[in-house]
């Protein structure tokens, strides 16, 4: 619905162009003729132009970022599926205090707040779409991050600290980082997962830090929703 949103608004536009391009046309060829120039409005219109592409380039740059955080969250949320059938429960997009929680699952092994960080692959990389964990950093192809690392251990101390507040259940909650399309190799132990989406269903049906029965497992979800109702309501 979006892409076909961007080709109606390009043709409303290239038909606005189509019909005043000949009027500027004969407009500019005749200030030339005459040898009258504006310099002030040439100078007005060279800044304004400029401006613009500046804008354009921001938020296109900013419109693709999101695109491939959208794309990275469908991919995991995908995956996340197949967890049901084993008992579990995938809440997705949980708002928190200034943030929200990518994916949130509750299992008897526990609860699992995934971070999802999407990464373009960019050419010159050969292919070679390999993140490294090494040296308490993610080593990309072209670049270092270490960034989302802190971000899903303080996601999951959040989430701990809330559910504690709201059930009294003081019970572990492990983040996991996720890079969808990514190789994950792992050159040292992390202190948590660091996964590939496809790594993803596997690496938490393994883990075994925490037991949950059904009521706290009950409790928990319900506070989740109820999260969840809250926010909807709120917008």
């Amino acid at each position: 619905m979006n892409e076909k949103i961007v080709e109606l608004i390009g043709l409303i536009f290239l038909a606005t162009l189509i019909v005043t391009m000949p009027f500027a046309i004969k407009g500019i060829a005749d200030v030339f003729a005459s040898g009258n120039l504006n310099y002030f409005l040439i100078i007005i219109i060279l800044l304004g132009l400029a401006y613009v592409a500046r804008k354009l380039w921001i938020k296109s740059n900013h419109l693709i970022k999101l695109k491939l955080g959208r794309d990275a969250e469908l991919a995991v949320a995908s995956e996340l599926i197949e967890l049901q059938s084993h008992g579990y429960q995938v809440f997705h997009d949980i708002q928190a205090d200034g943030f929200n929680i990518d994916h949130l699952v509750v299992g008897p092994n526990g609860i699992f707040a995934i971070e999802t960080k999407g990464r373009h692959k960019r050419i010159k990389d050969d292919e070679n779409y390999k993140v490294k964990f090494e040296n308490n950093h993610l080593a990309f192809p072209s670049w270092f991050e270490s960034k989302p690392l802190e971000q899903a251990k303080n996601q999951a101390n959040w989430v701990n600290k809330w559910l504690y507040g709201s059930t009294g259940f003081n019970t572990q909650v492990l983040p996991v980082l996720c890079f969808p399309g990514w190789f994950v190799e792992l050159k040292q132990r992390p202190l948590f997962p660091i996964v590939s989406h496809k790594q993803l269903v596997k690496t938490i049906l393994s883990m075994r830090q925490v037991n949950l029965n059904q009521e706290q497992q009950r409790a928990i979800c319900y506070q989740v929703i109820q999260r969840s109702l809250h926010e909807s309501k709120a917008i």
